[in-house]
């Protein structure tokens, strides 16, 4: 929003700058609160402005602090400014016991914009209006809030799609959840007891299983301390060629009692006879 002062001054309120028509590379950069209080007398050219609007509007409102000290301080700065712009009559006319009004015989222009700009919202709430009987601008309409109802139809579908989402979660942990494990004593090899961590492989006879592994561990005859036992144990980490086919791994383990910890190493099948 720009305003042309006496065909010579410019007022531009989005930048916050006064210039002259001919030179607006030389522009005067002016602060908020100024540029406020100069935009609100212009819209109300005419007419007196009273000090507590003009600290409603151009200080309070914006969470800063109005006194009487700031409004003359900004009133003296556009006075100056104006007159070294070269307006030498009153522009800014202070109206005893009442407030200041923008000298209604000073000539302003509203200029056209290149660019669309945001209005200013500070003044449309001001009672008075410059021309009498002229419309009143409409507030901008603010975004209607969700209802109740609504509310409470979307948590209902948060909440929803959250227990989905764990169960979801729970389902897949159950799937692939590691195999509890225990182990079982199934005879003895060797001077070794022999054990055997269970699961055992799926679809297999169990018994039979267990007495084929105690055959294989007596045959390697193992030998232990009174601390060392045989684990036969199923492999899980790799794949063999046929999925009917288990592998399965034979070790002798050890306990260190004073680390609480058990050490396995590979029990190796023993060298063939050479043959007669």
């Amino acid at each position: 929003m720009r305003f042309l002062f006496n065909k010579q001054v410019i007022f531009d309120a989005d930048s916050g700058t006064l210039f002259l028509a001919e030179t607006p590379e030389d522009a005067v950069q002016i602060s908020n609160p100024t540029k406020r209080l100069l935009l609100l007398l212009t819209c109300h050219q005419g007419e007196v402005i009273n000090r507590e609007i003009i600290f409603k509007k151009v200080w309070d409102d914006f969470g800063m602090v109005s006194s009487n000290n700031n409004l003359n301080h900004c009133i003296s700065k556009l006075r100056r400014i104006l007159r070294n712009l070269g307006l030498e009559d009153e522009v800014i006319t202070t109206v005893p016991k009442m407030g200041f009004m923008f000298h209604q015989q000073v000539m302003v222009e509203l200029l056209p914009e290149p660019e669309k700009n945001t209005p200013i919202e500070i003044f449309n709430d001001i009672s008075m209006s410059k021309n009498n009987g002229s419309p009143a601008v409409p507030p901008v309409a603010a975004k209607t809030p969700l209802s109740p109802g609504k509310i409470q139809i979307l948590s209902i579908i948060t909440l929803f799609c959250a227990i989905l989402a764990l169960c979801i979660t729970l389902a897949v942990w159950y799937q692939h959840r590691p195999e509890d494990r225990r182990e079982i004593y199934i005879g003895e090899a060797g001077n070794c007891d022999v054990m055997v961590s269970v699961p055992l492989p799926n679809n297999t006879n169990t018994e039979s299983l267990k007495k084929g592994i105690l055959s294989y561990a007596q045959s390697l005859n193992p030998q232990c301390r009174s601390d060392q036992y045989v684990l036969v144990i199923k492999s899980n980490t790799f794949r063999v060629y046929s999925n009917d086919l288990s592998r399965l791994y034979m070790m002798l383990c050890g306990s260190l009692r004073e680390n609480k910890a058990e050490v396995c190493w590979s029990l190796n099948e023993p060298k063939p006879s050479p043959s007669h």
